[in-house]
C-alpha cells in the first residue's frame, strides 16, 4: 500500500518455483479515447526495468507531494532484483504513466496484523520469498493527468494473471482509506468501511479495491502512522486466486518420500539403424512409465 519507507500508494498500501511468465496481458495494447481521442493514446502493458526510475520518481513526487515522496534509486533497483515479475508498468508513446509493485511472502509469517514496514523489510523487501503463498501489493500508482482510463483496474488485471501464473493463493494489500478523515469526528473506520461497501459513501481507494474484487479481511491500526488522512488506519484486503492448486505447490520443486524406479536390462544385440536403436529406447521407456516409474536404470548384458 505504500512504498519504501512507508511512501503510500495508491492501493494502500497496494522466481519462483511456480513460474514467472506474465502471460498474454503483458501484450501491447491500442486504443483511442471516446469521445474526444486528441491525439491517440497507445498504451503498452510491460515490466519495469531500471531505466524508467526516472519516470517512476516523476509520477511518486506528484501523487505522494503530501506524504514522503518518491523512493530512491537504490530502493527500486532493489526491488527490480529480487522480484522483476511483479514489477510492471504501463506506458503511453514510451512514457511510462502507471505503475504497480509487488513481492511474494509467506504470509503465516506476518499475519493480518503487520504493518507497511514490517512486510517489506523497511523498504529493503528483503520478506520477498519466491516459495511463499501470496503475492503482496507494494504500491500501485497512476500520473494524474491519466486518471479515468482505468489503468488500474488493467494493472491490477495483470496482478491477478500473475498471481495464477505463480500459483499463488491469493493476492494482499494494505489499503488507505483517505476520506476518512472528513468523517473521522462521526464515526468509527469500521462503520466508514461499511458505508463505503453499501455504497452510502465513495473513498477514492477503497470503493476502486472493492470494483476490483476484493474484500475487506481486516481494519490495522497503525499500518501507516504518518497516515493523517486515514487516520492512521487501513485496510487489510485480499483478493483469493480460485485457481490455486494446493496439491501442485506440494508436489513441484519439493523433495520426494517414494521413488518408483523402472530396471531394464538391455541385450546388447546389432541395431540396422540409430533410428532402429532410438525405436528400441523409446518402447523400453513407454513401458516403465506404464508402471509410472519415477526414472529409469538400464543394465545392458
Amino acid at each position: 500500500m505504500a512504498t519504501a519507507n512507508g511512501k503510500a500508494a495508491l492501493n494502500g498500501a497496494h522466481s519462483s518455483k511456480k513460474g514467472n511468465k506474465l502471460g498474454p496481458a503483458t501484450a501491447a495494447i491500442d486504443e483511442r479515447l471516446t469521445p474526444t481521442a486528441v491525439p491517440a493514446h497507445k498504451l503498452v502493458l510491460r515490466q519495469l526495468r531500471r531505466a524508467d526510475f526516472k519516470a517512476i520518481k516523476a509520477i511518486m513526487e506528484k501523487v505522494y507531494s503530501n506524504m514522503e515522496g518518491a523512493w530512491t534509486a537504490d530502493e527500486f533497483a532493489n526491488l527490480l532484483r529480487k522480484f522483476p515479475e511483479g514489477q510492471i508498468c504501463i506506458e503511453d508513446n514510451g512514457n511510462v504513466v502507471a505503475a504497480a509493485l509487488a513481492i511474494i511472502v509467506d504470509y503465516s509469517k506476518f499475519g493480518d496484523k503487520h504493518t507497511y514496514a514490517k512486510i517489506t523489510g523497511n523498504g529493503k523487501f528483503d520478506t520477498h520469498d519466491a516459495e511463499g503463498d501470496t503475492l503482496y501489493g507494494v504500491d500501485v500508482f497512476v500520473d494524474p493527468e491519466y486518471r479515468n482510463l482505468r489503468l488500474g483496474r488493467r494493472l491490477y488485471d495483470a496482478r491477478k494473471e500473475l498471481c495464477e501464473n505463480l500459483n499463488l493463493r491469493a493476492m494482499v494489500a494494505g489499503g488507505r482509506i483517505p476520506g476518512y478523515a472528513a468523517y473521522a469526528n462521526e464515526m468509527t473506520p469500521a462503520k466508514y468501511v461499511e458505508m463505503v461497501r453499501n455504497k452510502e459513501l465513495t473513498d477514492p481507494i477503497l470503493t476502486f479495491q472493492l470494483t476490483n474484487e476484493f474484500y475487506v479481511r481486516k481494519i490495522i491500526r497503525g499500518y501507516l502512522p504518518y497516515d493523517s488522512e486515514s487516520k492512521a488506519y487501513a485496510t487489510l484486503l485480499e483478493w483469493i486466486n480460485v485457481y490455486y492448486d494446493e496439491e501442485f505447490d506440494k508436489l513441484i520443486g519439493n523433495p520426494k518420500s517414494n521413488v518408483r524406479i523402472g530396471i531394464v536390462q538391455w541385450q546388447m544385440r546389432a541395431t540396422k539403424s540409430l533410428e532402429d536403436f532410438f525405436q528400441q529406447i523409446e518402447f523400453f521407456v513407454d513401458t516403465v512409465s506404464g508402471y509410472k516409474a519415477d526414472s529409469s536404470l538400464v543394465r545392458a548384458i
